[in-house]
């Protein structure tokens, strides 16, 4: 049966849609499909991020109304998220970012969010222990779009702030618990870390399941690709190439094996008489035909036109002469009147076994050579050269 190449299925679902931004498209891209696309993956990831900076504030206005912080560090925390998240709206949606490395930001946007959080630790030390949480938080999702080499330095900057923060600040870093609402506020606070944790987790689930989706779909691709420059295309056999290639590689393994070259007889005239659906449709069961008739590791290739060649795993001449007998039988017994009306085939083979210090073009021209003398004999007949 033809070949062609399926279309690749879509993504399975999975737990984080947006995570697929971190993979390439499996299609090509217009230059400008590429710039829009790239536009909205790293308008999301500052949504995600400005969207943690507002709930971070919240908590920090509800702790100072519950008096474990004063105004100051809910107003800086504020007012410093609000200008981070629009400078970084401005570079990223106008394409100032484009001429970085990285075009994202991902290293200024954590280096902006976890100095906003040390700086809660100096200016509130009373809830430090909440703002490092986020900080851990913050390394950990910006780190899923860095390489190794860019994470390192980094880590090293924030420990050092982290460090620093500790000492600048008046006291410990501490847990607001000194009354109901600061324990339900810090346990909400770090209700809200541990989700937040969990958004980390599962986009990294989703691009380790995406990834595999794409390496098996490529997988796939590639042995699509493999069978259609292997395989002739109407029959299903292997094409010359591919044949001859098998012969080459059994000659280079040190193999002795045989050949067959089969030739369907008066093919011309079932083409003439019955038309050449019917041509095609007689190759297609002329090789299931065969392939029913041999072993495993025999093969069967599509020599040209009507012309047939087999690969046979034998070194021994009765072995490959009973086979070949058996395909010139199953071809002769076919029912070939239900593919057309009156039609009936044959086949002539000529026959070959790998002689010592042969070549491989050696061992077919004497299959070609039995194979002229079948047909000369009679047809619908094995000759052994």
């Amino acid at each position: 049966m033809p070949h062609r190449l399926q279309s690749v299925p879509p993504f399975p679902p999975v737990p984080f849609p947006a995570a697929g931004s971190h993979l390439p498209p499996t299609a090509p891209e217009e230059p400008g499909a590429r710039a829009l696309r790239r536009r909205g993956e790293r308008m999301r990831m500052l949504r995600m991020s400005v969207a943690s900076y507002a709930i971070d504030a919240l908590l920090l206005f509800l702790l100072h109304a519950a008096g474990a912080v004063g105004l100051l560090p809910p107003v800086v925390y504020l007012l410093g998220g609000a200008l981070a998240g629009g400078a970084f709206f401005l570079m990223l949606n106008r394409g100032w970012s484009e001429r970085f490395a990285d075009p994202y930001l991902t290293g200024p946007q954590m280096l902006t969010a976890s100095g906003l959080q040390l700086a809660m630790v100096v200016l509130a030390p009373a809830v430090g222990v909440l703002s490092i949480s986020i900080v851990f938080i913050v390394f950990a999702f910006s780190a899923l779009r860095l390489t190794p080499r860019q994470v390192v330095p980094l880590w090293a900057v924030i420990s050092l702030g982290l460090a620093l923060a500790i000492g600048l600040a008046e006291q410990a870093p501490a847990l607001p618990v000194a009354t109901r609402w600061q324990a339900a506020l810090s346990a909400v606070w770090l209700s809200m870390a541990i989700g937040r944790c969990a958004v980390v987790g599962l986009y990294g689930a989703s691009v380790r399941q995406l990834l595999g989706t794409r390496n098996r779909e490529l997988a796939q691709a590639q042995n699509q690709l493999h069978t259609l420059a292997t395989r002739d295309e109407l029959t299903g056999a292997l094409n010359r190439r591919a044949i001859l290639g098998a012969l080459d590689d059994a000659l280079q393994a040190g193999a002795r094996p045989s050949v067959a070259l089969m030739d369907l007889d008066h093919f011309k005239l079932v083409n003439d008489n019955h038309g050449h659906l019917v041509g095609d449709t007689a190759l297609r069961r002329f090789v299931l035909g065969a392939v029913r008739s041999l072993r495993a590791d025999d093969r069967i290739g599509r020599y040209g036109g009507e012309e047939f060649l087999l690969l046979l795993a034998t070194s021994e001449p009765a072995t490959a002469l009973a086979i070949a007998e058996r395909v010139r039988r199953a071809v002769s017994g076919e029912a070939w009147s239900d593919v057309a009306a009156g039609l009936h085939i044959t086949v002539s083979i000529g026959l070959a076994t790998l002689r010592e210090g042969e070549t491989a073009e050696q061992l077919l021209q004497r299959a070609d050579e039995a194979l002229y003398r079948a047909k000369a004999e009679g047809r619908d007949r094995v000759v052994a050269g």
